[in-house]
């Protein structure tokens, strides 16, 4: 799919005012203030399923409103995005890239390197090499089905492994909750919450938690890192305002004060969420009767989310599909029209708790590749952007050098 999707689904949607049907079971909602109301009343009152245990004995488990659980996520990312932890994940960011200089790269490939291995401490802290190993197998083979890179019709001896890669991933997570309930406190990450809740979660209920987390870390956010690798080698003019910012701004700074001290530069992320948001669309199950827009949803059926036709609709942004991160200062006549408008990390209640920290790693790295890096493609490249699952440019292919030449092998 390329951009010509949106403008093709632009034309219906905006007919019927956003909200129309899809098939006789899937309605797609993609006006904003629809889809916002929506999402409330769908979750309204999110409780997480019963333990697998208990449904098979055929009885109820201690309820736990999935609220409980994010709120336990955002007191630990209010450490996790501190001074301290921002440094760190800079650092692991910087490793990634410096290990990659010198040889003809898939850039968007690399950009979901540089981000999951730099967000996966974070989620889950303290693996050995071999767990870490399993742990990145199944977000590679999770993130090449979203690129459709993943093989459609493998054969038979092959189609076990996606199940096998994932069952050893999910043996993992269930280890580390252990080791946190046997040394409770010892970890500072987002399996530590869950690991206090495992009385009332079960392991099972556990484990999925985790697994979200780890999932969700090996889509959208290198998807979008993938995208400011692509405007900040496709616009050099920007790439200089951003090296122009960050020369003038103190690095400790910025791990104190996160995307406030670079206000240039954070201009630049949000545009690029919304130019190429990720994931495109979102599929929701109903789970309590609901009425959208004058349409009645019943339990079973399904709407569809998209954030990306929020952020094109001409209705809510001028201009849409111009790429102008200028649009975000204050009182820009061609800015959003509001709040409900602008959901690069969802809507509520269930919008991503990491989008704090989000932001600020795509602040760092844009950091990285405009003082102490830089990619050049070779002479005949002419990368264009795709839209999938998620947005993946195409044709991307580079090199990452140290800036000055240094440790360039």
């Amino acid at each position: 799919m390329d951009t010509d999707v949106l403008r093709d689904l632009r034309g219906p949607s905006a007919a019927a005012g956003g909200v129309f049907w899809q098939t006789e079971r899937q309605l797609m909602v993609f006006d904003a203030d629809a889809a916002a109301q929506a999402n409330t009343d769908n979750y309204a009152d999110l409780t997480l399923p019963d333990r697998l245990l208990d449904l098979l004995l055929r009885r109820p488990s201690t309820p736990v409103s999935w609220k409980r659980v994010r709120s336990a996520w955002r007191a630990q990312l209010r450490t996790l995005s501190g001074e301290e932890g921002l440094a760190a994940l800079d650092a692991r960011m910087d490793s990634v890239l410096r290990a990659r200089t010198g040889p003809l790269l898939n850039l968007p490939w690399l950009a979901h390197e540089v981000s999951f291995r730099s967000l996966l401490p974070i989620v889950l802290d303290g693996l050995s090499p071999a767990d870490s190993a399993k742990i990145t197998e199944d977000a590679i083979a999770k993130l090449a089905r979203l690129m459709g890179e993943a093989e459609e019709d493998p054969p038979w001896w092959r189609s076990w492994r996606p199940l096998s890669v994932q069952v050893k991933a999910g043996l993992v997570v269930r280890r580390a909750l252990r080791r946190r309930v046997r040394d409770a406190g010892a970890a500072q990450d987002l399996t530590q919450p869950i690991a206090d809740l495992l009385a009332d979660l079960g392991m099972d209920r556990a484990v999925d938690a985790v697994t979200a987390v780890l999932t969700a870390i090996a889509g959208p956010p290198g998807a979008a890192a993938a995208c400011v690798m692509y405007e900040l080698v496709t616009r050099p003019d920007w790439a200089d305002r951003l090296a122009a910012e960050f020369a003038a701004t103190d690095t400790a700074e910025l791990y104190r004060s996160g995307t406030r001290s670079a206000p240039v530069t954070h201009r630049f992320v949000k545009e690029v969420l919304r130019r190429w948001t990720s994931p495109t669309m979102l599929t929701r199950s109903v789970r309590t009767p609901l009425r959208v827009a004058g349409h009645d949803l019943e339990v079973g059926q399904h709407f569809v989310l998209s954030p990306a036709m929020v952020h094109q609709d001409a209705r809510y942004w001028r201009d849409p599909e111009e790429f102008d991160p200028d649009r975000w200062l204050p009182g820009a006549p061609h800015g959003p029209a509001g709040g409900q408008h602008y959901v690069p990390f969802g809507w509520a209640p269930t919008a991503c708790v990491g989008a704090g920290l989000g932001l600020c790693q795509l602040v760092l790295l844009c950091r990285l590749l405009c003082t102490t890096y830089r990619i050049d493609l070779p002479g005949e490249a002419a990368p264009t952007m795709a839209i999938g699952p998620v947005p993946v440019p195409v044709g991307f292919d580079g090199r990452v050098s140290v800036r000055g030449g240094a440790g360039v092998s």
